[in-house]
């Protein structure tokens, strides 16, 4: 007999380690950094720039950054994307790379501890934040992922709970090395138009230089 009601039953659960077991996945890091090209072309971009940009506050002693004028995604585009396996281009008719709702996951932790993406669609612009440093120094096991989004025009939160939205800010503020919304902002005007993505790796785990050798 079938049960109607399952809320007693054990659910899996996604914990910290694993962002580090699925980065794996990526034996050579030139895997890894297709995986956010692969994203920019199914996005439809018809440029992306990659870029290193210097800080040397962070290991290895810069940025790594994709640039791309994209599709882009709203907040709840993006918060599909940190849906572990759930993806939009899974369709038997569809023609793009990634199908498995996986790759940005698994290669940004491969390239980088920490990752941040900037991405702006329909007037609004939305930061997603995925952080190994953050669940180390905080001790937390379960994936959290801040993904606070502005109005493009306006520069004004889009939120219903300026608490969560306030949260969110401050630990991009002092996890990542974007200090203050003027930072943020900062980030977003590097997409000229009016959709486009940036996905910034932090901490990068290697020289580029070695990637021809497994770590």
């Amino acid at each position: 007999m079938a049960f109607t009601n399952y809320s007693s039953l054990q659910r899996a659960q996604l914990t910290f380690d694993y962002l580090h077991t699925n980065s794996t996945t990526h034996e050579f890091l030139f895997g890894a950094l297709a995986e956010l090209v692969d994203n920019a072309r199914d996005a439809d971009a018809t440029r992306i720039d990659i870029f290193t940009e210097p800080r040397e506050d962070l290991r290895g002693g810069f940025m790594l950054c994709f640039l791309d004028d994209g599709a882009g995604m709203d907040s709840n585009d993006a918060a599909s994307v940190i849906q572990f396996g759930k993806s939009a281009k899974r369709t038997p008719e569809s023609t793009q790379i990634g199908q498995y709702g996986n790759g940005l996951k698994s290669g940004s932790m491969r390239i980088g501890k920490d990752f941040i993406l900037f991405t702006k669609k329909d007037n609004t612009m939305t930061c997603l934040f995925l952080s190994r440093t953050f669940h180390e120094e905080e001790g937390i096991d379960e994936v959290i992922v801040p993904l606070p989004s502005w109005n493009a025009s306006t520069r004004e939160p889009i939120t219903d709970n300026m608490e969560k939205f306030a949260t969110e800010t401050e630990l991009i503020f002092k996890y990542s090395p974007f200090k203050s919304e003027q930072d943020i902002m900062e980030q977003f005007r590097k997409i000229q138009g009016e959709k486009g993505n940036q996905s910034v790796a932090l901490s990068v785990h290697m020289p580029l230089f070695c990637t021809l050798i497994p770590e």
